[in-house]
């Protein structure tokens, strides 16, 4: 039974805990739709995601419950499951949306229906924006990773794991730059979309294990473009020449040198190859040109069809590769009177404070989600705690009423024996008492009517006297005789009749003598009262110099006006029925203690009552606790109730 009651418990636990995450969804939802600012929604959208994992988790226990014999009445965790499911449906839509840019492929196809080809088209630019996407923030980690290597000594001593950093950085702008040049060439229709796809298993891969060394040994990046056959289109990879990135003092000496052999403008340079003239083509991120016939009006149309096709994010400049013709010259340098070396130099340095303010932001937006985060975490928790607060105090609460009434009971039925237990004992005292007083009363009859008859007989004696005479000497002879012995021997006449009948009248005399001391010393009723001893209630073995008998000071009811407020406590409980017991109640009551009849203890007002009425005041109490602390307490909002006022004492 206690199993079941435990489970129904945490059942209800849980119920409460769906219902509270379910408001708290609808708020967030509320929220993220009314947003107005694209940070604003994407905090909101956090929070979404956190409670709606909370959900799935109390989802994954209900059904455990349900699954369950132990459970009988299933329909309402039926109920919440589904509430629960409904709300996953509606973040899903939420999350579907948010994915979705404004003016993304996903984006833009909801107001146009596109046939498959575009479609499929579509579908292979949103995976390379996507591996594009988690190549440039990787990037960026490692150059940040390398300003922080080479502060101060560590350049030295952390070569090596520079020397790594930036192996992977230039591994990846080389992935960049082929992805966005193949991105071109398939919204130009170049590429075919069933032979960019195969790649993306291998690039995925590399995202994932581009740091691992066994990876490195057998890594290949020829590997990865080569079925797509971009040589044969004529693809210049600037980046894979120029080698864009390098450390700082490298960096600086290849530019300078650079910009030496560009103004020298020598001939020697235009000799070394192809890919010395690639070497020094700055091209930045646009549409690539494809070698026609008529490839003025063409590169016309297609700046036309890049201006209208969206991009879906538009990702750090950097130098992509391009199709020219193969055996088309370098063309001039852009501004006259500058170096290559200096325009390379002045791009990169604007790259870079680019990716800064990039990087900050991202940081700052990162930092500010998380301090919503924990304060919305923090809020729940001290939500939770309050509750648990709440409910420790109303159960102690509850518990200390239970005492309390389960000692007001036991505490009354205690008085009520005591009570019945004195009537008895008065009773049979009163009793006693009666019987003793008649026996007493029926002993001094019986010897007033002896004396009383004593007497008469004695003032009867003379007539005796001519009774006798009278009777017969034969019948009589012997009654005579023993009126006279009666008499104490005497004569009729007053003479002695012999020794013996003088002897008898003296013993007469001492008897009537004795007779009338015993009365005048006759005992009364108080007389038969029990001495009064005392009696200890507990007795315990003590030294013998110790008091054996209490004071009659404690008599004297002046002596209680100077004890304190825990000496008339004590006695008045240790001390029931006695007369101190009563003269402790009274100094009780002088100062200003009230006996509430049903709690068995003691009241004072700690402040003046908030709510009185005829039949019971309420507010702020000073009570006695005399069952667990015997000390005084504190009760708030006490309703006492006029019913309970022990008024009997004044």
């Amino acid at each position: 039974m206690s199993n079941a009651r435990k489970l129904q418990t945490e059942i209800d636990r849980v119920m409460k805990k769906v219902d509270e995450g379910v408001e708290l969804f609808d708020d967030i939802w509320e929220k993220v739709y009314s947003a107005e600012q694209q940070n604003q929604k994407e905090k909101y959208e956090v929070d979404l995601k956190k409670e709606i994992k909370k959900l799935q988790r109390l989802r994954d226990q209900i059904k455990t419950w349900i699954s369950s014999s132990d459970v009988k009445d299933k329909e309402p965790l039926l109920e919440a499951r589904r509430l629960i499911e409904t709300k996953m449906e509606q973040f899903k839509i939420c999350e579907k949306e948010t994915k979705t840019k404004t003016y993304s492929k996903e984006g833009l196809a909801r107001q146009e229906r596109l046939d498959p080809s575009e479609q499929a088209k579509r579908d292979t630019t949103d995976w390379i924006s996507e591996i594009v996407h988690d190549l440039v923030p990787l990037v960026e980690e490692h150059e940040v990773e390398i300003e922080r290597l080479s502060v101060g000594k560590g350049k030295k001593t952390n070569k090596p794991m520079i020397d790594d950093f930036i192996h992977y950085i230039v591994q990846h702008k080389y992935h960049i730059s082929k992805l966005e040049g193949i991105m071109r060439l398939v919204n130009n229709d170049v590429l075919d979309v069933d032979a960019v796809n195969p790649i993306r298993e291998d690039l995925e891969y590399y995202i994932d294990s581009y740091d691992d060394e066994d990876y490195q040994q057998a890594y290949d990046e020829d590997f990865f473009y080569e079925a797509l056959g971009l040589d044969e289109l004529d693809v210049v990879n600037v980046d894979r020449v120029t080698q864009a990135v390098q450390p700082a003092v490298a960096k600086k000496k290849e530019d300078s040198d650079n910009a030496s052999n560009s103004t020298k403008g020598s001939k020697g340079d235009k000799k070394s190859g192809k890919k010395a003239v690639s070497s020094v083509i700055p091209l930045t991120i646009g549409r690539a040109r494809v070698s026609s016939g008529s490839s003025k009006g063409k590169g016309k149309k297609e700046d036309e069809d890049s201006e209208k096709t969206p991009k879906k994010r538009e990702p750090t400049p950097t130098t992509i590769p391009a199709v020219v013709p193969a055996a088309r010259p370098a063309p001039p340098p852009p501004a006259a009177g500058a170096s290559m070396a200096a325009i390379l130099k002045r791009e990169t340095e604007q790259q870079e404070k680019e990716r800064q303010k990039a990087r900050q932001a991202e940081q700052l937006r990162i930092q500010q989600q998380q301090a919503q985060a924990q304060a919305a975490q923090q809020q729940l928790l001290q939500r939770q705690q309050q509750e648990a607060q709440m409910r420790q105090q109303e159960e102690a609460l509850r518990q200390q009423q239970r005492q309390e009434a389960a000692a007001a009971a036991a505490a009354k039925q205690k008085a009520l024996q005591q009570q019945q237990q004195q009537q008895q004992q008065q009773q049979e005292a009163l009793r006693q008492q009666q019987q003793a007083q008649q026996e007493a009363l029926k002993r001094q009859q019986a010897q007033a009517q002896q004396q009383v008859q004593a007497q008469q007989e004695v003032a009867k004696a003379p007539p005796l006297q001519s009774q006798v005479s009278s009777v017969s000497s034969g019948s009589s002879g012997m009654v005579g005789l023993e009126i006279l012995s009666g008499l104490g021997g005497l004569s009729l006449d007053g003479s002695m009749l012999n020794s013996g009948a003088v002897a008898a009248a003296s013993d007469g005399s001492n008897y009537l003598s004795a007779l009338n001391e015993s009365f005048a010393t006759m005992p009364n009723a108080a007389d038969n009262e029990r001495a009064r001893h005392y009696t200890p209630q507990n007795p315990y073995p003590t030294p013998a110099s110790y008091p054996s008998t209490p004071s009659h000071i404690f008599d004297n009811p002046q002596i209680f006006e100077k004890l304190g407020t825990d000496a008339l406590f004590f006695i008045f409980y240790y001390m029931q029925g006695t007369y101190q017991q009563y003269l402790a109640a009274r100094e009780l009551k002088k100062q200003s203690w009230r006996f509430h009849k049903k709690y068995m203890t003691w009241f004072q007002r700690h402040e003046e009552p908030k709510v009185t009425t005829d039949e019971y005041e309420q507010g702020t109490y000073v009570y006695f606790d005399y069952e667990t602390g015997w000390c005084t307490r504190i009760k708030q909002d006490f309703r006492f109730e006029y019913s309970f006022l022990e008024d009997s004492l004044q």
